[in-house]
C-alpha cells in the first residue's frame, strides 16, 4: 500500500524530529552540548523547512518563479519587505555589535546583509526600469 504525499511528507517531519532528538541525546551523552544543539537545530530547521514547504504553495511558487495571482503577489510583497525590513534590523545590530564590543564577526555579517539588500534594491531598479521600458530581455527562462 502506497503512502499518499501528505502522510509521507508529516512522516518524514515526524522523523527529522526524532532524529533531532536522538541527536541531542547522543551529544549531551557523550558531553558534547555544542554538537548536541547544532545538529538538533538543523534537523528541526529541516523538519521546519519540510513542514512549512508542504504548506506554502504560493511562497514555493515564489522561489521557484513562477506566476502568481494578485492576492499572492501582495502576500509576496508583504514578506519581502518584511525579510528587508529584518535584514536592515540585523545590519545595524551588527554594526552596534563592531562598534561596542569590536566584534569582527558582527561587521562580516553586517557586510553580508548590506549587500543582500543592496542586491535587492538594485534588482528593484533594474527590473523596474525593464518593466517601464517593456523589454522581456531580461526574463528569458522565466516563465
Amino acid at each position: 500500500m502506497a503512502l499518499s504525499a501528505p502522510v509521507k511528507d508529516r512522516l518524514f517531519t515526524t522523523l527529522c524530529l526524532l532524529v533531532a532528538v536522538v541527536v541531542l541525546v547522543l551529544g549531551f551523552s557523550r558531553g558534547n552540548p555544542k554538537v548536541a544543539l547544532g545538529g538538533a537545530a538543523i534537523f528541526v530547521g529541516y523538519a521546519v523547512l519540510q513542514w512549512t514547504a508542504r504548506r506554502l504553495t504560493p511562497g514555493a511558487r515564489l522561489v521557484i518563479g513562477s506566476e502568481a495571482d494578485a492576492v499572492e503577489r501582495v502576500v509576496q510583497a508583504k514578506a519581502t519587505r518584511l525579510a528587508g525590513q529584518v535584514a536592515v534590523a540585523l545590519m545595524v545590530l551588527a554594526v552596534l555589535l563592531w562598534v561596542l564590543w569590536d566584534s569582527r564577526a558582527a561587521l562580516w555579517v553586517a557586510g553580508a546583509l548590506a549587500l543582500v539588500v543592496t542586491s535587492f534594491i538594485a534588482g528593484l531598479v533594474w527590473f523596474s526600469r525593464e518593466a517601464r521600458t517593456g523589454s522581456r530581455a531580461g526574463s528569458a527562462g522565466v516563465s
